[in-house]
């Protein structure tokens, strides 16, 4: 008698049970993805602050051992020694950058020199923000001069206050000349110190004695990002200094310091002009270039990271601006010495 074998049980899967599971894990892959990219982007954001913090604990050791900060951009020739350095580049010593500050020689030798402009083209990685795409070597803060003259990329920028910077057409009570073609002497440079409403912009050496608004409610180092779908591009900044720009003509200086206009809301956080999406960086010698400042939107403040920009304020302590933040509140964050701190 033959045994009555058993129906055989289904080992594999249906075609739609097959695309059950696939869809599902679509939804679930949609659900993560969002929260894997907000964690990079946190990550990214903490190495951000990180940087700053160090930029911040480096320009307060500048003026502990030299009684001031460095200036925002050092004037003069690039053909006389110290003419054209940042404030990046003197604050090199003092972020485990030694070997690069002692090749460099900054502020008693040219950055245009052979040697230099190569060492110029460092990659340092504080200056660096890792939320931003850029290239290591940043050619288009020196379009006018041509690629040779790039240097290294820096995603970092002075505050220089509220007015405008004369790197071109003239300072206070000093005829239509730039502030760079006149001498140090101590009325020149008082007149640039009273001009100058923030913390780091050319020519001088500003003491954090002289930040009377309180070195906790100033701004003293924020945040440009190269490139953005969102705000357009501000291609960020150069770390070094000014190798091809021997005289910083406007609107050079806006390369290394930045300032806001509070009476036209001009260079805002991650300003942007929708009628020119390349916000127009760097457009001297065109006449008339930008605004009454000498700038366009591409020199303002800008960051990768959703919704403003990060600082370091001039006791050290780093802050997330919001890019909505009121005109009177960045003005008085920017200037030093209004009596509204």
């Amino acid at each position: 008698m033959s045994k009555i074998r058993p129906p055989r049980s289904h080992v594999g899967f249906t075609l739609i049970e097959l695309l059950v599971v696939i869809a599902i894990i679509g939804v679930l892959v949609g659900l993560l993805l969002p929260a894997v990219q907000q964690t990079r982007e946190s990550a990214r954001r903490a190495s951000c602050t990180n940087n700053l913090k160090q930029i911040g604990i480096a320009l307060h050791n500048h003026n502990d051992a030299f009684g001031t900060l460095p200036p925002g951009i050092q004037c003069g020739s690039v053909q006389n020694s110290g003419g054209g350095w940042a404030w990046g580049s003197f604050i090199l010593q003092f972020m485990e950058e030694d070997e690069l500050a002692s090749t460099l020689q900054v502020g008693s030798s040219s950055p245009s020199s052979t040697a230099n402009i190569t060492a110029g083209k460092t990659n340092v990685s504080t200056f660096r923000c890792a939320s931003d795409v850029s290239p290591d070597v940043n050619p288009e803060r020196v379009r006018w001069f041509g690629a040779y003259w790039a240097g290294g990329t820096s995603n970092y920028v002075g505050n220089a206050g509220t007015v405008k910077l004369h790197n071109a057409w003239g300072g206070p009570g000093l005829s239509r000349v730039s502030h760079c073609f006149h001498d140090d002497s101590t009325a020149n440079l008082s007149k640039y110190t009273d001009w100058y409403t923030g913390a780091l912009f050319p020519r001088v050496y500003l003491s954090l004695q002289m930040i009377t608004d309180g070195t906790s409610k100033t701004l003293l180092v924020g945040e440009r990002d190269y490139e953005s779908t969102d705000h357009g591009n501000h291609e960020a900044s150069l770390w070094i200094g000014s190798n091809g720009a021997g005289y910083h003509t406007e609107p050079g200086g806006y390369n290394w310091v930045t300032i806001f206009d509070q009476a036209n809301s001009n260079l805002q956080l991650n300003d942007y002009d929708p009628a020119k999406p390349d916000n127009m960086p760097d457009c001297w010698p065109v006449a008339n270039c930008g605004s009454d400042y000498g700038a366009t939107a591409a020199d303002s403040w800008s960051s990768a990271h959703p919704g403003g920009v990060q600082f370091v304020f001039c006791d050290g302590s780093t802050r997330f601006l919001n890019e909505t933040i009121g005109d009177g509140v960045l003005a008085n964050l920017c200037n030093r010495k209004d009596g509204n701190p």
